[in-house]
């Protein structure tokens, strides 16, 4: 039946159609509006969502203590401003009927950990408990501030004890703590706590457990946790399996990655793309690139593009530049074209070795790929550059880079500048440098600084230190360490000194050793033993350096028994003398014409003689003119695959020919 619409009341208009007159000129309601109607049909509409076909009537009832009152609210925003201090007294202060609500009092207890206070935060879970609001959540958020906090595990046990005793503790609550102890280390713990589990582990647990294990380098119980997850038919999933391979690869265990990825397809998890990626790198940096060409061949995924670098990578360290071009080829053909990264990858390889013209001629056809260069290919090509002494081309190679060049450029030229002393234009791209807007570092200092303590211009050296701080920049501990050695080496003690108590950061063992090569090349035996005991003082423990240098300059100086005296403190210091020590003290021992001590000495030797420890004694036999021990000396070399050297032969031949 067809309807009309109703009638309309004389004098009104359409309901499509407003009157003319009463249209608005603008959008906003009249100033005497009043909104209660339409208020009115919002909370008819808010009472019907229950009916509405937009709700989803499955959906599981909100959680127990989220907070609708008045208090839980203010909770709620003061916990979202972050005002804990009030949040804290809300908490403390709430009573019924208005008690704290689990949700609020979960997220302030969170930020209460974050913030370092664990106390205030016990004492939100305790206002909580008390209320009797608290669930599982907000008590394993206090367990797992206390597990994440250093040094507060022994409260999160307390609290797991707690829990355990009241019926509170769930897995949840163990698994915090079993990650705690792996965090911490205390694999131990850990696996006590696992086996002590009222509920059975499930796959985070172990998961956990194993993540612990593989940080720790524990391989084999890694691999037996493994099995046994397989066994139980709680299988690793493909995270868990990725991360035993990433910290496998990480180690260098290709085999043993290997080994997982078999796993990995008998549990039917999904061998992808990134695990194969981490096998293959793990195989080329540990050079068996025939192993990872195979993997990569073999793989059930599509190649990305970090597959192919992978293996690009390992091919240009075995200097398989046809197989590369091949690789390239065949990257083009699969649809996953050559990237930046490809190219300088091939580039900087050709420039490590020296292979410079061809480094070009592969930046020529970077552009056919839809490639171009950029700060990482210029450098690496300058910088092949300075290091073969072509200084001028590498010069007119940094004036052809389309864009300001970056500070590591204008680095390694500098470098070769200061290798070829050419120390005017030095000046020059430093002042370039510095119109460029180029942040003058501390490395860029302390390269300039090496190379003049290098060529004996220790005093320039010195000018540029002081030079620095107009830029901004302090001295590090290389830079004090170069100046400290050229000076040493100079002659210059004193100011070698005085740089080395005037330094303006900690010193280390490599200072100290410089240090101390000054004095004993002055001689100044009483100033080096103090430096020795100094070094003790300051916790940096000397090393087999210390004591080759010492032991080196007393036998220089003819001061054997001293240097004997030096030789017998090594134990103390944890230091073990090697073969350089042994010979210092042979060839004194037989400059003293102490040949049986010296021939005892080189007896006892825990380390294998070399040539050196064998000629320095075959020098003191000679002298002594006991030529037939010196024969039985030669014949025990030769017994031990140890040839005379040219020198040996220089000493003994005239001897035993007169």
């Amino acid at each position: 039946m067809k309807m009309s619409p109703p009638a309309l009341a004389a004098g009104t208009t359409s309901l499509l159609s407003p009157p003319t007159a009463a249209v608005s000129a603008h959008p906003f309601p009249p100033t005497n509006h009043k909104p209660h109607s339409a208020r009115i049909r919002l909370s008819s509409a808010a009472a019907a969502t229950s009916s509405s076909r937009w709700v989803n009537p499955r959906a599981p009832p909100p959680r127990r203590g989220a907070g609708r009152s008045g208090a839980n609210q203010r909770l709620h925003h003061l916990v979202h401003l972050g005002d804990l201090d009030a949040a804290l007294l809300l908490v403390e202060s709430m009573r019924d009927p208005e008690r704290p609500a689990a949700v609020p009092c979960t997220l302030l207890i969170k930020k209460l950990c974050a913030a370092g206070r664990l106390d205030d935060a016990e004492r939100v879970l305790g206002a909580s408990e008390r209320a009797g609001t608290a669930d599982a959540v907000t008590r394993n958020t206090l367990v797992a501030g206390y597990c994440r906090a250093g040094g507060r595990l022994a409260d999160a046990e307390r609290m797991l004890a707690s829990l355990a005793l009241s019926g509170s503790a769930d897995v949840v609550t163990y698994n915090t703590l079993v990650a705690g102890y792996c965090r911490e280390g205390r694999l131990n713990d850990a696996r006590r706590l696992v086996a002590d589990m009222p509920f059975a582990p499930n796959s985070y647990t172990n998961s956990t457990l194993l993540k612990g294990l593989c940080s720790n380098k524990e391989w084999d119980d890694a691999e037996e946790l493994l099995s046994e997850m397989i066994r139980s038919g709680c299988p690793p999933n493909d995270l868990t399996f990725g991360m035993i391979i990433h910290s496998l690869c990480q180690n260098g265990l290709a085999d043993r990655a290997m080994g997982v990825l078999d796993q990995m397809s008998k549990c039917r998890c999904t061998r992808g793309v990134i695990v194969y990626n981490e096998i293959i790198s793990c195989l080329a940096e540990l050079g068996r690139v025939e192993e990872a060409l195979h993997l990569f061949d073999q793989m059930p995924c599509k190649p990305d593009i970090f597959s192919y670098n992978t293996v690009m990578k390992g091919l240009c360290r075995d200097g398989r530049w046809e197989d590369a071009g091949t690789l390239i080829a065949g990257m083009v053909r699969k649809d996953c074209p050559p990237d930046e990264v490809t190219f300088n990858t091939v580039i900087s390889y050709l420039c490590h070795r020296g292979l410079v013209d061809c480094a070009m001629e592969v930046v020529e056809q970077m552009p056919k790929y839809g490639c171009k260069p950029d700060n990482f290919t210029y450098s690496a090509l300058v910088n092949a550059l300075s290091e073969r002494g072509c200084v001028d081309d590498a010069l007119e190679l940094l004036r052809t880079i389309p864009w300001k060049p970056n500070t590591v450029c204008y680095r390694s030229v500098l470098k070769g500048l200061c290798r070829a002393d050419r120390w005017d234009d030095v000046g020059k791209l430093v002042a370039e440098m510095i119109r460029n807007q180029l942040n003058l570092d501390e490395v860029t200092f302390g390269l300039i600084i090496d190379c003049l303590c290098q060529k004996g211009l220790v005093d320039y050296g010195a000018e540029v230190l002081r030079e620095m701080t107009k830029f901004g920049c302090s001295p590090d501990i290389i830079i004090y360490n170069s100046l400290i050695n050229g000076f040493s080496e100079n002659g210059s003690v004193d100011d070698a000194l005085e740089l080395f108590k005037n330094m303006s950061c900690k010193r280390n063992v490599v200072t100290y050793n410089y240090m101390l090569k000054g004095l004993c090349r002055a001689e100044q035996w009483e100033d080096a033993g103090k430096l020795v005991a100094e070094m003790v003082k300051d916790e940096c423990l000397p090393n087999e350096v210390t004591f080759s240098t010492l032991i080196s300059y007393l036998c220089q100086k003819g001061f054997v028994e001293c240097a004997i005296e030096v030789f017998e403190k090594m134990p103390k210091y944890n230091c073990m003398p090697n073969v350089i020590i042994y010979s210092t003290l042979i060839n004194g021992l037989s400059d003293q014409e102490c040949v049986d001590d010296a021939l005892k000495l080189l007896n006892d030797m825990p380390c294998k003689p070399d040539t050196i420890c064998y000629s320095a004694a075959l020098k003191g036999l000679c002298r002594a003119e006991r030529w037939e021990d010196a024969g039985e000396l030669i014949l025990e070399m030769i017994r031990k695959n140890c040839l005379p050297d040219e020198y040996a032969h220089w000493f003994i031949v005239p001897e035993w020919a007169g």
